[in-house]
Order: C-alpha cells, then structure tokens, then sequence
C-alpha cells in the first residue's frame, strides 16, 4: 500500500509541477500575500475533489462527452485573455497606483479567481479526472484510497510550498517595480496559454 500511495504522489506531482495558469496564479498571491494559503487550500483541495472523482469512475464522463472539454477549454481562454489584459494593465501602473490596486481586491474577488483558473482550466481535469483516473482503473479497490491519498498529498505540498516560497520572495520581488515586471510576464504567459488551448480545443 505504501508503494501505491508513493506511486500517487509521483504522478500527481509530475502532473502539477509543469509551470501553468494555476501555479503561476498561486505563486503571485504568495507574492503579494493575498490570502495566499487560502488560495493553495483551495488548488489542493480541487485537486482532492477532481481526483477522487476520477478515480471512481468519472473519467468516463469526458470519455463520452468530449465536448465537455472543448467548451472549458473555450472559456478558461477567455478567461485567461481577460486576466492577462488585467496584468498587463497593472503592469504599466506607477508604484502607488499599483499598490492601491493591490490592497483594494477583495477577498471574494480572490475567490472567484480561483474558481475560474480551477473549474475554467481543462488541464486541470484532463491531469486528475482523466489521467489519474485511467491509472487508477488498473489498481483494486483497496489500493485506489491510498492512490488518491498520495495524490493528494502531492497536490497540499506542492501548491502551499509555492505558496509560502512566494511569501519568503515577496520582500524582494513586491516591490513596485519587480511586481509590474512580474505582472507583464504572467499577462503574457496568460496569452501564450490561452492561445494554447484554442488551439488544443481546435485540433480535438
């Protein structure tokens, strides 16, 4: 049981460590110290959520509804266009201006943010649902909770490691000027990705 729970939380940590929309999300709230270990309980837990449905039996509901992920995939890019032009909006603010913008977001605001790089983002169920969920076809029962315990653990420690590193940098790297640098290059790694899934959601 113990290689199966390691076995889960190799494969998730493959999975999540690739750098993405929602890490690049996680690691800038740990930045600016916006309820960031809010936000990584919330990736986490997503992760726990998606998995633990994969595992039992909800990988097949994309098998039979694959426009399911064509029609996430669409919107997680509008999306990530729109939070992309507020990066790139924020980047080319002054100093003070750009502090304000930072204190005035509110903690539901915060949330909502989360939903959509979470429930708007397909990789998101095409790594925990699909992938993870196939692998666990291949396991017993008795083997699947501690698959999806592995996982899970995978996911906590990786997102409130990410988190709290961004905390130990936002010294540093919250400054004004580090953070429109940091803003305008998540806007265009927003931009990248959401061009990405278009075109993911074109070619499938």
């Amino acid at each position: 049981m113990i290689s199966t729970y390691f076995t889960g939380l190799t494969l998730m940590a493959t999975l999540i460590m690739p750098i993405g929309m929602q890490n690049a999300f996680v690691l800038n709230q740990g930045i600016k110290r916006q309820h960031h270990l809010f936000v990584a309980l919330f990736c986490s837990l997503a992760d726990a959520l998606f998995m633990s449905i994969g595992v039992w039996g909800g990988a097949k509901i994309f098998n039979s509804n694959p426009w399911l992920l064509m029609a996430i995939g669409i919107l997680g890019a509008v999306f990530m266009f729109y939070y992309g032009f507020l990066c790139f909006k924020s980047a080319f603010k002054g100093g003070n201006d750009l502090a304000k913008d930072n204190a005035s977001r509110s903690f539901k605001a915060i949330v909502l943010a989360c939903c959509a790089f979470t429930i708007l983002n397909p990789h998101v169920y095409i790594d925990t649902v699909v992938i993870l969920g196939g692998f666990a076809a291949n396991l017993t029962a008795a083997e699947r909770p501690w698959f999806v315990f592995g996982g899970v653990s995978g996911s906590f420690i990786w997102f409130f490691g990410l988190s709290l590193l961004g905390q130990k940098l936002s010294p540093i790297l919250s400054k004004p000027r580090n953070q429109q640098i940091i803003d305008f290059v998540i806007a265009c790694m927003m931009w990248l990705l959401a061009t990405y899934l278009l075109y993911y959601v074109a070619i499938n």
